[in-house]
């Protein structure tokens, strides 16, 4: 008799992804989870599509090291960018007309604020939310 298939961390994240859209209200949204890993300074990152309502998410090797209770806090803060894709796009279309000195001071500043705001909410969302069960590696 063959063993069960081995559960896949990559299939529950993609479930638990879907969890949280429906309670941050973006089921509209199509988020591909990508299994290779986000940049190396990030638990994860996400990449909203500029026109269609579509991202691509990717978490960090050490993601799935983290307590349950941290990986919903990244996962809540990912999905909470795509509350904000569309106003950070409107920014960054701007980048051309302030130019280049202007964007070199002005876009950092943006972008943390941008993280503050993202990670405050997410903090006082996630104890409302359910945590993830992800199969050990």
């Amino acid at each position: 008799m063959a063993a069960a298939p081995k559960p896949d961390r990559f299939d529950a994240l993609e479930a638990y992804v879907a969890e949280l859209q429906e309670a941050l209200g973006i089921t509209v949204w199509k988020i591909t989870v990508i299994r290779e890993a986000s940049d190396v300074e990030a638990w994860a990152d996400i990449n909203p599509h500029e026109q269609a309502e579509s991202a691509e998410l990717r978490v960090s090797y050490d993601f799935w090291k983290q307590t349950p209770e941290h990986q919903r806090e990244i996962l809540i803060h990912e999905m909470l960018h795509i509350v904000t894709a569309r106003l950070d796009q409107t920014v960054e279309a701007m980048e051309e007309a302030f130019g280049k000195i202007a964007w070199a001071i002005f876009e950092p500043q943006y972008v943390n604020a941008t993280e503050r705001v993202v990670d405050h909410i997410a903090k006082i969302l996630a104890p409302n939310l359910p945590l993830p069960e992800f199969p050990k590696a």
